[in-house]
């Protein structure tokens, strides 16, 4: 064992050193070499496999090791040529696939497989640039949208974002893809195959290695050891200048939707600043602090739960109104008019501005006359 390891060890040396490759130590620290039950397994994997201990298969981590400098020199040289697409959907692999796809700038889907994303991919495309519109729809504060559809708007958008978050900058097929179960993901694994898309694909005993283009025979199920490849995997491509164009696009996008929330609550403060204006101005109009509204002094806000011009109007004509009332109209007595026609007070909006100490200084009036006028004045 100890020769064989020196051998690969040497031949990683002289192939290439623009990546790092684990040591044994390292893949036996996190269970690697442990595959399935005899019982589960697939003869296929047979050469593959080291020994048969307590009835677990033990995979041959010499072997394991060989295929996987082979499989990072692939992801090398496809990531040069272009995006690589990187799958995982069982649970304990989906957050550690997140991360790292997006630190490395890999496109990834980690939830489940959307049927046809290679096969029908312009029908794929659509949705997630539907996706696109929608969540820059509700960045700019759902404008043109009632509070309901904002909320049917918001649940489409994280349905479709469980489907398509991973994959919403892919405008064409990737060069390779990455599977993490080869087993667990068999339409991924069928779909690459039909549209001749290099797989590279971390194989346990219970897999067939013969659809895998590039197989690593290795533990697929335990998180460190699906942790410790996928790092492998992801600093071989995060040196890629594409994974960088892909890193910059997910930025810009998040800057822009971040800039239009910023202008829609900018927009909503003004709105709200104008409208708190604009019922400071008609209350002043009501209780007569304000003779008249023109045109230029008014802030007009088009609002579907309320119209302000027309409350604006109805206002005005309520004064307009009110300054037509005569004393007779107000229902006073004939003697309390006649002493507040001697006292100068001929209108309505003369009169509303005195208090009931005023009232009652006019010679005349007593405390029952100045009550009644200012229950007729209400």
């Amino acid at each position: 064992m100890a020769e064989a390891k020196k051998e690969v060890l040497q031949k990683t040396e002289t192939k290439n050193k623009s990546f790092q490759m684990p040591e044994l130590l390292d893949l036996l620290k996190v269970g690697a070499h442990f595959g399935h039950k005899k019982s589960a397994w697939d003869p296929r994997m047979e050469k593959y496999i080291y020994e048969i201990r307590n009835g677990i298969h033990i995979i041959d981590l010499v072997k394991t090791l060989e295929m996987l400098e082979v499989a990072l020199q692939k992801i090398q040289h496809f990531s040069e040529r272009g995006n690589i697409l990187i799958v995982g959907t069982k649970g304990q692999a989906a957050t550690i696939i997140e991360d790292v796809a997006k630190r490395s700038g890999m496109f990834y889907v980690n939830r489940r497989w959307p049927g046809g994303l290679f096969t029908n991919f312009d029908g794929i495309k659509k949705s997630v640039q539907t996706l696109v519109k929608m969540e820059e729809q509700i960045a700019r504060g759902g404008k043109g949208l009632v509070k309901k559809e904002i909320l049917l708007l918001q649940k489409d958008v994280e349905r479709l974002n469980r489907m398509y978050s991973g994959i919403k900058f892919m405008d064409k097929l990737p060069e390779a893809i990455i599977v993490v179960d080869s087993a667990v993901e068999k339409n991924a694994v069928k779909e690459a195959r039909n549209m001749n898309i290099p797989i590279i694909s971390l194989i346990d005993t219970n897999c067939n290695p013969d659809v895998i283009d590039y197989p690593i025979p290795a533990n697929d199920d335990s998180l460190k050891s699906i942790s410790l490849f996928v790092n492998i995997f992801g600093d071989v491509v995060k040196d890629s200048k594409n994974s960088l164009s892909v890193i910059s696009l997910r930025r810009d996008n998040d800057a822009l939707l971040a800039k239009l929330e910023k202008e829609a609550n900018e927009e909503k403060e003004r709105i709200a600043k104008m409208e708190e204006e604009e019922r400071e101005r008609m209350k002043a109009l009501r209780e007569g602090k304000i003779t008249s509204v023109t045109t230029s002094s008014v802030v007009r806000v088009v609002k579907k739960e309320k119209d302000i011009d027309a409350e604006i109007k109805k206002a005005e004509e309520v004064k307009e109104k009110e300054d037509k009332k005569g004393m007779d109209d107000l229902g006073l007595s004939v003697r309390v008019v006649k002493l507040l026609n001697d006292a100068g007070l001929k209108s309505v909006p003369a009169l509303k501005k005195l208090s009931k100490k005023e009232l009652l200084a006019i010679k005349g009036i007593g405390e029952k006359a100045a009550t009644d006028i200012l229950k007729a004045l209400k």
